[in-house]
């Protein structure tokens, strides 16, 4: 397994997934084909062979097609054997009641232990 860095651009995320467990996507995610960005980290998901990963959320924006891929992401970790433990940090700004109730919603759903943090308008 190895490191997985993607760049951020205007409309998609910046992605580092390294071996020592560490998962991050921070910033916007409207990508033109969500699907074929989300597609690596999906496989990367499946071929983790990690007992413990941790995984930071701090998406500013995401569209519906960008929330069923974090959906279906975390379901895949959810499923894989190897992972025994995984705590999400859940990023979400001030007054976005959409964005804290669908991380509850995915802790309910997956029954990982998220850490909810409010944060203001940059």
């Amino acid at each position: 397994m190895d490191n997985l860095i993607i760049k951020e651009t205007n409309y998609s995320p910046h992605v580092s997934f390294t071996i020592d467990g560490d998962l991050i996507l921070k910033g916007k995610s409207l990508p033109e084909d969500t699907a074929k960005f989300y597609d690596p980290i999906l496989t990367w998901a499946k071929d983790c062979t990690l007992e413990k990963i941790h995984i930071t959320f701090h998406l500013d924006y995401m569209n519906s097609s960008s929330a069923n891929q974090v959906s279906k992401f975390l379901l895949i970790v959810k499923d894989n054997v190897f992972i025994k433990e995984c705590i999400i940090d859940w990023h979400y700004e001030t007054n976005d009641e959409d964005n804290l109730d669908f991380g509850k919603e995915l802790e309910t759903i997956t029954e990982f232990k998220f850490n909810f943090f409010e944060y203001a308008e940059a």
